[in-house]
């Protein structure tokens, strides 16, 4: 490209992954390499999985889903917590060209139905903590054919894992026909990734083989960025499977077979410091609530975490503030690399495995083209801060079945236009300023205002809501709400959060508190002035 404000991330070192025919064949080929090597961990029960174990699953799977009728192009769902299961799950989808669509295990109902009717999956797997939820919802889906507990646990709606593949696995097919078998990877749907927008409910991401294929060759290639930490690298992992971090993170752990890959369910504290010690972990990629739990737990010094060499922050922005007290506490044994990324570029289009200035989310990847631009689209030189874009082969194919979202998303150049505010530096260092969506970052997950705001407006009492996120060192953001009464009526702060905890998960509590108020600014065609209602939760706050 021309333009000197166009920046690129260099070729691949070589071109390996991307010549395979697709995630089935990148699965056949590197599980073999594994062996009767146990290099899959849950950090939490001890259970070890060898890769010709995984690889004799996933393909047992694959038979089961073959044999009950799945397609090339039919829709895979899981609803789970991260378990041995839940990748063999992953694989066997994979290795039938089928498309998988994991989906967070913390959603309500409402949140599993909008999902469901966005996706249509044809088969769903759960664990007995989502089983109830999803089999309540079933009824009212008729594509969705099989519900199946991948924790093997009764229930009345679904069948257990061992006795779906029992009854389903015994008839064979032609597994490296269908899983080698020529495809277009630049354009077949391997997996959906749910990512929210600034309109609301969640929008399903579509990722190909090649962007994956894509990813694996950049990831091995900045391998080289860790042969000084020795050979049989460990790492821990913890984001959940749902997450576009915790799930590429730990698919090419898995399909790293000279590593050891250690995963926990869920976080606890304790727990994670016991992984890290007892495995001797060397790597670790986490969002930054965990960073700073590391750095201020009182716990660490009960545990020997001299291992830990390389912390791989990414999923929201790490401050800089945090970065070195975290670098203070391993006494500075430790280098802290930030990435960038978003469910729709696969993974991080940013980053490395050196440390480089601090808060500097790292250099553009292997293959991928980078610009920031100003208001008017033109792109700028170093230093100045504008939109960030990037364009290459990590790029989603665009959201599910939603050609006008993709068309706003994606220009007619090919650029991913991120809504986020940043610059590169003179070194091509990239930073991250601030961000032009309206999206709330809370730990890794993003939580759209809207869609806060629209279950805030089903409540009786309440005639107007408006949505935004307050700065948080811990988690990044929290949520916090404005609300207009109806007339004479009662209502308290407790009420409002209540209901939210009642009918959202999680991510989605109104943890930063809410403000009645007489009404919410909003502009002629009666969009929300945001920024008014941040300038009128500082000076409220200033006034305290």
């Amino acid at each position: 490209m021309d333009d000197p404000n166009i920046i690129y991330g260099g070729d691949f070192e070589n071109n390996y992954y991307l010549n395979l025919s697709s995630i089935g064949e990148l699965i056949l080929k590197n599980l073999k390499l594994g062996g009767s090597k146990h290099g899959f961990i849950n950090g939490q029960t001890g259970e070890s999985w060898s890769y010709d174990e995984i690889l004799k699953f996933s393909i047992k799977i694959s038979q089961a889903l073959n044999n009950v009728g799945v397609k090339q192009n039919d829709i895979i769902s899981i609803v789970a917590e991260n378990c041995h299961q839940y990748m063999t799950v992953a694989c066997g989808t994979f290795l039938m060209n089928a498309i998988l669509a994991p989906f967070n295990y913390t959603y309500t109902k409402r949140e599993l139905k909008h999902a469901f009717e966005l996706i249509n999956p044809k088969i769903v797997f759960v664990s007995s903590s989502t089983v109830k939820n999803v089999g309540s919802l079933s009824k009212e889906f008729s594509y969705m054919k099989h519900i199946i507990t991948i924790d093997n646990s009764e229930h009345e709606s679904a069948i257990p894992l061992k006795k779906f593949i029992e009854n389903y696995s015994n008839a064979s097919f032609d597994l490296p026909q269908r899983s080698i078998k020529a495809i277009d990877k630049e354009k077949k749907t391997v997996i959906i990734f749910q990512s929210s927008g600034t309109t609301g409910l969640p929008k399903g991401v579509e990722i190909t083989h090649m962007n994956i294929l894509s990813c694996k060759q950049g990831y091995n290639d900045d391998f080289k960025y860790l042969k000084p930490y020795g050979e049989n690298l460990s790492n821990l992992g913890i984001a959940p499977w749902s997450h576009v971090m915790g799930f590429m993170g730990s698919f090419f752990a898995l399909l790293s077979p000279e590593r050891v890959h250690i995963f926990l369910p869920k976080f606890e504290g304790e727990t994670y410091l016991k992984c890290l010690e007892k495995y001797k972990v060397k790597i670790i990629a986490v969002p930054p609530p965990i960073i700073v739990f590391l750095t201020k737990t009182p716990l660490f010094d009960k545990y020997d975490l001299t291992n830990l060499r390389v912390i791989f922050s990414g999923a929201a922005p790490l401050a800089k503030d945090v970065e070195l007290a975290a670098i203070k506490r391993f006494n500075n044994r430790i280098i802290i690399c930030q990435g960038y990324g978003m469910s729709e570029t696969t993974l991080g289009v940013t980053g490395t495995f050196v440390q480089l200035k601090h808060g500097s989310v790292g250099k553009v990847g292997y293959g991928m083209y980078a610009k920031v631009i100003d208001s008017n689209g033109k792109s700028l030189g170093p230093n100045k801060v504008g939109e960030l874009c990037f364009k290459g082969s990590r790029i989603m194919k665009g959201y599910f079945n939603n050609a006008k979202a993709t068309a706003e998303t994606i220009d007619k150049d090919g650029w991913l236009h991120t809504g986020d505010l940043g610059y590169f530096d003179n070194e091509h260092q990239f930073f991250i300023v601030d961000r032009l969506k309206e999206l709330i970052k809370y730990k890794a997950f993003q939580v759209a205002p809207a869609e806060i705001e629209g279950l805030l407006l089903s409540h009786p009492k309440i005639k107007d809501a408006g949505v935004i996120g307050i700065p948080n060192n811990v988690v990044g953001e929290l949520p916090f709400a404005f609300v207009v009464k109806l007339p004479e009526v009662e209502l308290t702060e407790k009420e409002v959060q209540d209901f939210i905890k009642e009918n959202a998960s999680n991510a989605k509590w109104l943890r930063g508190g809410v403000k009645f108020v007489d009404e919410i600014p909003k502009n002629p065609s009666g969009k929300i002035l945001r920024r008014e209602l941040r300038e009128a939760y500082k000076i409220s706050r200033a006034k305290l």
